[in-house]
């Protein structure tokens, strides 16, 4: 979420759990010194670069709970923050600024030291509203939170969190439970690119596979576009339905089409089908709990030979007559074909790469896949289509050696000499590291790479 809420409360809360503060004895009540400070980031979520700056100021107090409850420390806060969001490439801006009180007002003993907490927050939490100062959304009313909390039993005001029992919404708070980006996309957003989406359901079009369809402005003017074709990761798989389909545009570059972050100077047809779950899936049992879980599911499914049904990610086979048809029913350049992907996408391009080659495609970017098996399968030959993994090194899902090792054996080739073989890994980034790749504006401008091959 870009929106830090610059945290009043998490700044309270953060003071509370150091454990810094004894609360004496004989004491009902302590104030905490009032907080001030500034923040800043950004991000890339949306599609775009956006650097925030943000201010916030909070006061807090301290109360002992009384008789059983005499080592719950109940929590009484006031705060407030502001946001300017600031798109970089176009200057942009709008605010995000929000008011709330917050006090715990009940604790009910579970066991031993081991309470639940009922706490209210009130105000107008959550306020957008563009560079005039008109509002755009407003949050206001009541939220009530109930957490389970290990008080530790002493005098000091550490309690650890235990559980989140639930949530009690009261007023309109449409800002906390919409999607950010959508807001900004309206605000600060780079071009109409949701305007530009069709959605083709499996069964009424000549697609093996149901997809999402965007077409660029220049389509049909300047003669044929090139074409790129994005698969998406375990999380967005479907039946291909339309209701299913929406699933395409909750991450990566369907996400940013449909929250206007697309550039509409980008040239590109980009077509992105989506990958249906069925089948006998017990083979992937053992995968269950192991280090790199998904490194395990995409190495049982290559030896599995990626059958039709039966496969947990993309199969070669499903993204070649994917690529078949979208050849021969868009007004497409064939010699200008562009296949990414993310996690179960990216290692669908690897395994396509090692079966078909440079066949369809003038150039892959695989994203946090599993591209050993490709590599054990088609060493060498992989470089006869120009490649740029990308991996964070820090990822837990999909092993970076996944794509750092394919890469690295490829750049040693000689037998053929691979024709452009690039890898770039993200220090400290975990799974994600897709957002970042995707987006306008990245250090590493992959389309520009790909319309070059």
């Amino acid at each position: 979420m870009p929106v830090r809420r610059a945290g009043w409360l998490a700044v309270v809360v953060s003071l509370l759990l150091a454990g810094t503060a004894v609360v004496p004895a004989a004491a009902t009540v302590i104030k905490l010194e009032p907080v001030q400070g500034t923040d800043s980031w950004d991000y890339s979520d949306c599609g775009y670069p956006v650097h925030v700056e943000a201010q916030f100021e909070s006061t807090a107090s301290l109360r002992v709970g009384k008789n059983r409850d005499e080592s719950v420390f109940f929590v009484r806060a006031r705060g407030s923050y502001i946001e300017v969001h600031t798109n970089t490439l176009t200057g942009e801006w709008f605010v995000v600024r929000g008011q709330s009180s917050y006090r715990e007002v009940k604790a009910t003993q579970v066991e031993g030291s081991v309470y639940e907490i009922a706490s209210l927050e009130t105000g107008q939490p959550f306020v957008i509203e563009d560079s005039s100062g008109r509002v755009v959304v407003r949050d206001r009313g009541a939220i009530w939170r109930h957490l389970l909390f290990d008080t530790g039993g002493d005098a000091n005001p550490d309690a650890a969190f235990v559980d989140f029992l639930g949530l009690e919404v009261r007023g309109p708070h449409p800002g906390s439970f919409s999607d950010f980006c959508g807001y900004a996309g309206d605000l600060v957003g780079i071009s109409d690119s949701s305007q530009r989406v069709t959605l083709h359901p499996r069964g009424t079009t000549g697609s093996p596979l149901g997809y999402s369809e965007y077409l660029p402005p220049s389509y049909g003017d300047d003669g044929s576009s090139p074409l790129l074709v994005f698969l998406h990761g375990f999380g967005e798989s479907g039946d291909g339905s339309e209701e299913q389909l929406a699933l395409l545009a909750s991450t990566a570059i369907p996400y940013f089409i449909a929250n206007d972050g697309w550039p509409d100077e980008r040239p590109s047809v980009v077509l992105s089908p989506q990958h249906e779950i069925s089948g006998d899936l017990s083979a992937y049992d053992a995968c269950d709990g192991v280090e790199f879980g998904a490194s395990c599911v995409m190495a049982v499914q290559h030896e599995l030979g990626n059958p039709a049904t039966g496969s947990l990610c993309f199969t070669p086979g499903e993204i070649q007559a994917f690529l078949s048809y979208a050849i021969a029913s868009y007004d497409v350049d064939p010699t200008r074909v562009y296949l990414t992907g993310l996690s179960c996408g990216a290692f669908g391009a690897w395994e396509y790469v090692a079966e078909h080659g440079g066949s369809q495609v003038a150039a892959v970017v695989p994203i946090a896949g599993e591209g050993r098996p490709a590599w054990a399968t088609a060493s060498c030959s992989l470089g006869e289509v120009p490649l740029w993994a990308f991996h964070g090194e820090a990822d837990d899902v999909v092993n970076p050696a996944g794509s750092i090792e394919p890469i690295t054996e490829l750049q040693a080739c000689t037998s053929p000499t691979p024709r452009d073989a690039r890898l770039t890994t993200y220090p400290d980034v975990d799974h994600d590291s897709w957002t970042r790749t995707y987006a306008a504006g990245a250090e590493n401008d992959i389309y520009t790479w790909m319309l070059d091959q």
